[in-house]
This record gives C-alpha cells, structure tokens and sequence, in this order.
C-alpha cells in the first residue's frame, strides 16, 4: 500500500509518461519506482522524449528497452539541478547587459577604440550596473514564473536559457523549452500568464523608482545621446506614470529617464510582445485556453496590425516575421474539453489588461 505522497509521485510520473507509453503496471520497491511500459509510436523517439523530460525534471533514472516494453526505474524524489549551458547563457547575459548598452551610448565616439575606451571609463563610475540589475531581474522572475507554474501543473521545462545580443539592451530576453505537453487549457492559461504577470510587477517597481529619480530637460541642451523620451507612440501606463513622477512636459522639454527607470519601459514592451496572441508566445497560450477556436482568427488580426504599424516602427515586421516562422495557430493540449479553472480565467484576464496597459505602438520610430 502507497502513501499519500507516493501516490502523488506515481501520478506525476504517469503523467509525464502517459502521452508516449502504455503503463502495463508498476510498483513501489526500496524506495524506488518500477514501470513496465508499452509504446505507442515510434520506438527511438519516445525513449528520447522520454530520457529527456526525465532529466529536466530532475528524475534519477534507468530505462531498459526491449522490442516491445521498456522498464523505467526510477527514483521518485527529484533533484532540481540546473544544467551547466544555463548558467553559462546566464552570466554571459549578465555581461553584455552591463557592457553593450553603455557601447551603445558611446558610439558617437570618432573611432571605435575611443568609444570603446570611454565605454570602460563609464563603466568605472557605475554607469550600468542600475540598468543590469533591473533587467536582468525582470527577465529572470519572468521565466521563473513561467517555471513555477509549469512544475506546479506537471509540465517538464527546461530552465531559462538567458539570451546574449549586440543590440541596445545587451540581450534577446531568455526563453524556456517544454518537453512534455499541456495537459489542458486551464494548464496553458496558468503557465501562459504567470511569466507575464511576475514579471510586469517587477517592471512596474523599476519603472516607478526609476521615474521618481528621472528629471525634464530642455530639448536644446541634448547633445549626445542618452536616455530620452517623449510620451508620442507610448503605452498607456507610461503615458500616466511619467507625468505623475516627473512633471508634464513643456513645448521645448524631453524626459530624461535613469537606467531604472529605461529598463523598467523595455519590460513593459517585453511583457506586450510577449503577451500578442500568437502561436506560441505567452499571448497565443492564453488566448488558446479562453478561446481555442477563435486564437488562430485573432492571431492572424494581430499579425496584420504588426504589419501596420511597422511603417511606423520596424520592431514590429521582426515579429511578425517571427510570427510566421513559428506559426499563427496554436497547437491543441491533451484535453481542449476541460474548462479553464476560476483561478485560470483570473489570471487570464490580468494578462490581458497588462497587455492593453503596456502595449506600446511605436517602441523605436522607424
């Protein structure tokens, strides 16, 4: 006779097994696990899938194969063990958002090596680090959101692979791969919306010290470039946030926002472009578990306004050429049937005010 938490372990188990093999019988010896499993498709493919949601779930494990059945032996208690590529894509981030949007800053330098120079020189006086600090943190409990809520539900991701880049924010953001399937709708709303939900309240924070340390300046006495904004094309949170903090601007004025406060605008834009309701995108997963037969119609609608607005700013005909390699459509989950939870349907809805409130037409004029 199991206990309750054995129990538990065994649904688990049978859960991240269950799509690939036929489980002929099992039972609980020395504190192991033993599953007598039967393919469903295709042999080699499902022992990989297998051995890999295994590994990324934490799992000690053997599996031993024949012709017809294979014999899992497991160890149902996990070790959370985060692989070496991850923290390496990690700290590599950590280092290019410290060091390229300061480059960036200095490229009215006359040579490379002087901006380069100046870059360090900047760097020496705290230049970076605010900025570092603040994005990295909104990246990383963003994805951890989206881990959470995913092991909490049963579904077997990877950790967050951390995305270096040579563009102004130093990265591409950070993204996580799923290596089991949603069980159903009310599992893909929560894994969906989490991300984006604990990531804008981080976002939010930055964004409002960020204000309240941010001054207005005359237009005429920029002269090199920085950290400068005007509320033309803005979301509708920072178009009632920077007045609040900062003042109103004046007819010859700009805002010019700290590091805290810029890195608090990129993760509204990130959390927004997350959350459009496309393929897989967190929005597509939302939209798919509200509304599965109606997400491919919006996904395509959101596509073209992407498409419209990218004569404005060409951020956006990036992802919409995203958009196409990925696929519009979302795929179904195991059980398109069960209806999304109270819990799920909430954290849908706050997903998608955040998306209304920081959506921001035109990011970077083109």
């Amino acid at each position: 006779m199991e206990s309750p938490a054995q129990e538990k372990q065994i649904r688990l188990v049978g859960r991240l097994v269950g799509d690939l093999f036929a489980v002929d019988a099992y039972y609980v010896q020395n504190n192991r696990l033993l599953m007598t499993l039967r393919y469903r498709y295709q042999r080699q493919q499902s022992l990989k899938l297998l051995e890999d949601r295994l590994k990324l779930a934490g799992y000690e494990f053997s599996l031993q194969p024949d012709e017809e059945t294979v014999l899992l032996n497991l160890k149902p208690r996990r070790r959370l063990k985060i692989p070496r590529i991850n923290i390496v894509l990690f700290f590599v981030t950590l280092i290019s958002v410290y060091f390229i949007p300061v480059f960036w800053l200095n490229l009215d330098a006359p040579t490379i090596s002087e901006a380069f120079r100046e870059t360090l020189a900047d760097l020496g006086r705290g230049q970076g680090i605010e900025f570092t600090l603040a994005m990295i943190s909104i990246l990383l409990v963003h994805e951890m959101g989206h881990f959470v809520a995913s092991r909490r539900r049963g579904i077997i991701t990877s950790w967050p692979y951390f995305l270096p880049a040579p563009n102004i924010i130093g990265t591409f953001g950070a993204v996580i791969k799923s290596k089991s399937p949603f069980w159903n709708r009310r599992d893909l709303i929560e894994v969906g919306s989490a991300g984006p939900i604990a990531g804008w309240i981080v976002a939010i924070f930055w964004l409002a010290y960020g204000l309240s340390q941010s001054q207005i300046v005359p237009i005429s006495s920029i002269s090199s470039p920085g950290l400068y904004m005007s509320l033309q094309g803005e979301s509708i949170l920072v178009k009632f946030l920077a007045p609040l903090f900062i003042g109103n601007l004046g007819p010859i004025d700009s805002y010019l926002f700290t590091e805290a406060a810029f890195a608090g605008w990129v993760g509204l834009l990130v959390t927004a472009i997350n959350m459009l309701p496309i393929g897989q995108l967190d929005g597509g997963h939302v939209l798919y578990g509200l509304a599965p037969r109606k997400q491919a119609m919006l996904g395509w609608a959101a596509m073209a306004v992407l498409i419209v607005l990218g004569f404005q700013s060409r951020l956006w005909w990036v992802f919409a050429a995203f958009g196409l390699i990925f696929k519009v459509p979302h795929p179904p989950t195991l059980d398109d049937r069960r209806e999304p939870s109270r819990t799920a349907l909430v954290m849908a809805i706050v997903s998608l005010i955040i998306l209304a409130l920081s959506f921001t037409p035109v990011p970077f004029p083109a």
